[in-house]
């Protein structure tokens, strides 16, 4: 019966069909997974800082904490999931089911995340948001690291990997412009719909309905792909047993440990960024919710040209040169706004400076996606060097433990900058304030200090860990080459 089971691949037939080109519909529908991915980025990211602080009462650190120990269960699950992803045997392949199952469920959790009830309050508001908060995470990952795994085993051509991250993180990137769009230019429109509760509900189910479509679309477009994919590890061993060895082979894997690193410090700082950005941008700033939709889109339209020029760049430079200059561009452009602000020999009004945030969220956008690109593909090229090191694929596991970084680095970062709006003495509950309560300057200049420049600081540590990664075009030439090889030899002895 298990035999019936389990989705048989053929892997001489697999193989040719990575060595042809994706079409763009197929790379479209696949990308689209990851708008659900954006929009829950731009909720998380955005707004919910704001939303459990300013709205619900609660106090900065513990929203952070909330954030925190959510991220951290999710970040400890990964492994487990991306190893799961990566040795299921089913019908529908390894990395189906996963997305099947988990689509509703983080949908649900982002809807319920934004319509906390008004009668919860103290203790009992903390642990239904962290409760909430984990169901949302650990689900999404269900959903998107089979994803991402799909996108590295598609095709083994090292452009069109770089062409398939492009098509999902601009979708992705769409999902967090949605999200953006739907809250601000539709449900919190106004000059106090920031601070509104009720508009909250609609614009979280909203969304939690686009993320099923989106998600849908996704999932029809992988089994699509079903026929590129490689097959389970054929192993007597148990399901999850051996995860310990897995994560002892991803230690020795060098190039794994130099993206690891660049994850870990530079999402500690863009999630400490993110976070106060809406604080920063609506009380530093002294922005509309119209100037504030504006300056949140820049960093999503951004990424728009982000596309065209991380392609034309990798014809000519390395992956890793073009993530080290994005990402420090990233702390540049950071950095320089609240600083010339504070310091400048002039002071920018509400109207003059929101042309200026926005030309530079729009440039922020563009490193980011040219720094992304560059990078993810990178960590698919890694897969390849992997396997040739220890005979095995590991796309779920590598990816997950890529995630687990990115996730704790968030989690602190969200931790980092709640705390800080507590140590700067920030009011919470400016809901209940009311619309004439005045912040004192002296909070304002350490909120532009502690959104700007220090986690640009941060930053700028990031891309220093890459410039021990060694797998150039033309190293990876010579890995895929000698996988072919082996394979072949393989297929030569079973015969």
């Amino acid at each position: 019966m298990a035999a019936q089971q389990e989705f048989t691949f053929d892997e001489t037939a697999a193989k040719a069909a990575r060595g042809a080109p994706l079409t763009r519909r197929l790379k479209a529908a696949y990308g689209a997974g990851s708008m659900a991915d954006g929009i829950v980025a731009a909720g998380l990211g955005f707004f919910v800082l704001f939303y459990l602080t300013a709205v619900c009462g609660m106090s900065g650190t513990e929203a952070g904490l909330a954030k925190l120990i959510a991220l951290l269960v999710d970040a400890v699950a990964d492994p487990a999931i991306g190893l799961a992803s990566d040795r299921l045997r089913s019908r529908q392949g390894r990395r189906l089911p996963f997305m099947i199952w988990s689509l509703l469920p983080f949908a649900a959790g982002f809807g319920l995340l934004f319509s906390i009830p008004a009668s919860l309050t103290g203790i009992v508001q903390f642990i239904y948001v962290t409760v909430v908060l984990i169901i949302l995470r650990v689900s999404l990952s269900c959903f998107v690291l089979p994803l991402t795994a799909v996108g590295a085993e598609v095709t083994d051509d090292y452009r069109e990997r770089a062409s398939i991250v492009s098509f999902r993180l601009t979708f992705q990137n769409a999902g967090i412009l949605l999200g953006v769009v739907i809250a601000l230019g539709v449900f919190m429109a106004g000059p106090t719909g920031l601070l509104e509760r009720s508009n909250y509900v609609p614009y979280a189910w909203t969304c939690a309905a686009i993320m099923v479509i989106a998600g849908s679309i996704a999932i029809a477009a992988v089994r699509r792909a079903l026929p590129r994919l490689h097959g389970p590890e054929r192993s007597g061993r148990g399901f999850f047993s051996g995860i310990a060895r897995e994560m002892v082979e991803l230690s020795r894997n060098r190039s794994f440990l130099v993206l690891f690193g660049t994850v870990l410090t530079y999402f500690l700082a863009y999630s400490a960024h993110v976070s106060l950005a809406l604080h920063a941008c609506r009380y530093f700033w002294g922005l509309d919710t119209s100037a504030i939709q504006w300056i949140l889109l820049s960093a999503t339209l951004g990424p728009l040209m982000g596309v065209p020029i991380s392609a034309f760049a990798l014809r000519y430079i390395e992956k890793r040169t073009l993530s080290i200059t994005a990402f420090l561009a990233i702390a540049l452009f950071l950095m320089w706004p609240p600083l010339l602000q504070l310091y400048g020999p002039f002071t920018l009004t509400p109207a003059s400076a929101t042309p200026l945030l926005f030309v530079n969220g729009l440039l922020v956008g563009t490193a980011i996606m040219v720094g992304g690109v560059g990078f993810q593909s990178m960590l698919a090229d890694t897969a390849d060097e992997h396997e040739l090191l220890f005979g095995v694929r590991r796309e779920g596991l590598f990816f997950s433990g890529l995630t687990l970084a990115y996730k704790a680095a968030s989690g602190l970062g969200g931790l980092i900058a709640g705390v800080a709006l507590d140590a700067i003495h920030f009011p919470s509950d400016l809901a209940a304030r009311g619309p004439g309560f005045a912040i004192p300057n002296q909070v304002l200049e350490k909120l532009a200090l502690i959104s700007g420049p220090l986690p640009a600081a941060f930053a700028a540590l990031a891309p220093l860990f890459l410039f021990g990664y060694h797998v150039t075009r033309k190293k990876h030439a010579q890995i895929i080459a000698e996988l072919a090889q082996r394979n072949a030899e393989k297929a030569e002895a079973k015969a």
